[in-house]
């Protein structure tokens, strides 16, 4: 599956097949989230994997009750721990950590779905009762709970707003009406520029 089309396809999933995963699936997954980017490739992330029943139920019902998330048959906790950052960037640090968070379990999504898997990002939950079931220190940052299993339904895709409704050009509020002519305008923009550099590059080469 290519990335696009694992973006466009990608659903939330709320209910999971009693179907083991594969090992080499769930190292793919994990290595999404470790081959993510980071500010100045400190990596401050850390994952926890929940396999036990009573565990990812514990964890289930921290997520404000969300009991579907313990059908499926693991569970990847997405932690960061921004002290590191912050040793390096001060104040902006957090900032940098929640964005890497962020980026992980995006990761972990699409290689999910690339593999023929399912999950959901769990984004409510009460912090202090997840942190309580795993033993996570109060100053990691807990940025969800991914359920990873095979997938018992087939959502159809959600509405999702058009390139001119949240597409602005150059400044904030700057709206293009048709998103598909400026594009093709920029396109042409950029086929002439590149046309341009190449006759500047044969000329070059025909003096010396």
């Amino acid at each position: 599956m290519d990335t696009l089309t694992a973006i466009a396809t990608r659903r939330t999933i709320r209910k999971y097949k009693d179907q083991p995963i594969e090992f080499e699936k769930l190292g793919h997954i994990l290595d999404a989230g470790r081959f993510t980017p980071s500010a100045g490739n400190l990596q401050d992330w850390r994952f926890i994997l929940v396999t036990e029943q009573k565990k990812r139920e514990a964890l289930a019902c921290a997520c404000v009750e969300q009991y579907w998330a313990s059908q499926a048959p693991v569970m990847i906790i997405v932690c960061t721990d921004p002290d590191k950052n912050k040793r390096f960037y001060g104040n902006l640090g957090e900032k940098y950590s929640l964005q890497t968070g962020g980026a992980v379990i995006q990761n972990m999504l699409l290689a999910a779905h690339d593999q023929g898997l399912a999950s959901a990002w769990v984004g409510a939950f009460q912090d202090d009762k997840v942190k309580e079931i795993l033993g996570i220190p109060d100053t990691v940052i807990v940025h969800g709970l991914l359920p990873i299993g095979y997938a018992a339904e087939r959502p159809a895709m959600p509405h999702r707003f058009s390139l001119d409704q949240t597409t602005y050009i150059e400044s904030w509020g700057n709206r293009i009406k048709d998103i598909a002519v400026y594009m093709e305008w920029y396109g042409e923009h950029v086929n002439k520029a590149l046309k341009k550099a190449k006759e500047l590059v044969e000329n070059l080469a025909r003096r010396i």
